[in-house]
């Protein structure tokens, strides 16, 4: 899945939404009030996240915002790169050392919540202490553990698309995707384009491998990808349909060779797609205006993934803030997160700088200022947000289990180290076994 693997979702994000522009209007939420539900907000609150040093600088501006609101609030806050911060968590949790804001994502969510580190965060939106009012539900969704419970609220949304060259489409009379196209007008379209291109050129990259697309296939055809209990929820039949859909594919030359696959580059810049290697391909949505800065003469632009019987299936990967339960300073802690949650001037500051902003109001906002990259990248997220897919629960271990196997077994298929019923069972042996209660 690329963006996870190609690049770290903090760079993504920094680099193609960064471009945002920060004069988008709002003036920020009111000063707070005082009520009988709601604490004192004072001391000391410890808050940590991943990015550059780009992303601290807009950190600091905000936090410095955040104790101008609340004079006797001192934010004490430690960054360091993704991959260093998911190897650290586990060991702070242990330790009951976490942050009392804590950045999360969807995929590694449910670690926390099953070991018990994490605090329901219900009760501090009943209290009025978290405004949520402007994040839609569906999307507030993806901070629930297995239980239903509340730990996360979102205010960085990322998701995956196809990305597409519009010039070539031209160049060759290919018509273009539209958006809402099923999965049987998919394979249509990857015909019709293998016949039209030239040799050398190929439609798009083999999407068995990613298990975005994957999970787009089996929620589009109303399917569960997890059960209650943390384990696969869709019947062995539909993963072997969706990894011999894309072995046929392979074999009729629609996709780029599996020796490409592994060879591809990680930079954005010299993806297949902003190459010229291939039509389409599939990337993070947000990576759009990095593409299009790469390669101006395609006119690149994205879609959404197919829909099926059940309608789009596009997921959402999802960074949030949630309180583990070691914190000692809850009200500070619950301040902090409805102030970002709900302060127009820190969201121009922060510019959707670690995915789409998550409040829906903010979001019309930078639509309207954005450039026009941007704004093609907005403008889908609020198209896959108005259709309203369902949020899946994240089980336990999804993140070193599910994805890194769902790309190997894949890769054995496409190298014919294994048939797909020899894949299918193998990858669901070792999934059901590492994820989930």
């Amino acid at each position: 899945m690329k963006i996870v693997i190609r690049v770290a979702p903090a760079v993504v994000a920094g680099v193609t939404l960064a471009m945002l522009l920060a004069g988008c209007s709002g003036s920020g939420t009111a000063a707070p009030r005082a009520s009988a539900s709601k604490p004192p907000v004072a001391g000391a609150v410890t808050l940590s996240y991943w990015g550059s040093s780009t992303r601290v600088a807009k950190y600091d501006q905000i936090d410095k915002a955040f104790e101008a609101r609340y004079p006797g609030v001192q934010v004490q806050s430690s960054a360091t790169d993704f991959l260093s911060y998911f190897n650290k968590l586990p060991v702070q949790a242990a330790s009951r050392t976490m942050s009392c804001v804590t950045t999360m994502q969807t995929r590694q969510l449910n670690d926390y919540t099953a070991s018990g580190a994490l605090t329901d965060l219900q009760p501090l939106i009943d209290s009025g202490q978290i405004n949520v009012s402007n994040v839609p539900k569906n999307l507030l969704d993806y901070g629930r553990g297995a239980d239903g419970k509340l730990y996360m609220i979102p205010f960085g949304i990322a998701w995956n698309a196809i990305a597409v060259n519009q010039a070539m489409l031209k160049q060759y009379g290919i018509p273009a995707l539209k958006q809402g196209f099923t999965w049987s007008e998919y394979g249509d379209w990857l015909k019709e384009a293998a016949s039209k291109l030239p040799a050398g050129v190929a439609v798009t990259d083999n999407q068995g491998e990613d298990e975005s697309t994957f999970a787009a296939y089996v929620l589009s055809n109303g399917y569960t990808l997890f059960n209650k209990n943390g384990k696969t929820g869709f019947p062995k039949s539909v993963l072997t349909d969706y990894w011999n859909m894309w072995t046929k594919y392979q074999k009729a030359g629609y996709t780029t060779t599996p020796q490409q696959n592994a060879d591809e580059p990680a930079q954005l810049e010299q993806f297949y797609v902003t190459q010229g290697k291939a039509l389409s391909e599939q990337v993070a949505g947000n990576a759009l205006p990095g593409i299009q800065a790469a390669n101006p003469s395609a006119d690149m632009t994205t879609v959404a993934f197919a829909s099926g019987k059940a309608g789009l299936g596009n997921m959402f990967f999802v960074s949030g803030y949630s309180i583990p339960k070691n914190c000692s300073n809850v009200a500070a802690a619950a301040a902090y997160i409805d102030f970002w949650t709900n302060d127009d001037a820190s969201a121009n500051i922060f510019a959707s700088d670690n995915g789409a902003v998550a409040n829906a109001q903010q979001l019309k906002e930078q639509i309207t200022s954005a450039s026009p990259g941007v704004k093609t990248v907005l403008q889908q997220y609020q198209y896959i947000v108005s259709k309203k897919v369902a949020a899946p629960v994240i089980p336990k271990g999804y993140n070193a289990v599910f994805e890194a196997a769902f790309r190997r077994y894949s890769e054995d298929i496409q190298f014919g180290r294994s048939t797909v019923s020899q894949a299918v069972d193998g990858f669901l042996a070792e999934a059901n076994a590492g994820m989930g209660k």
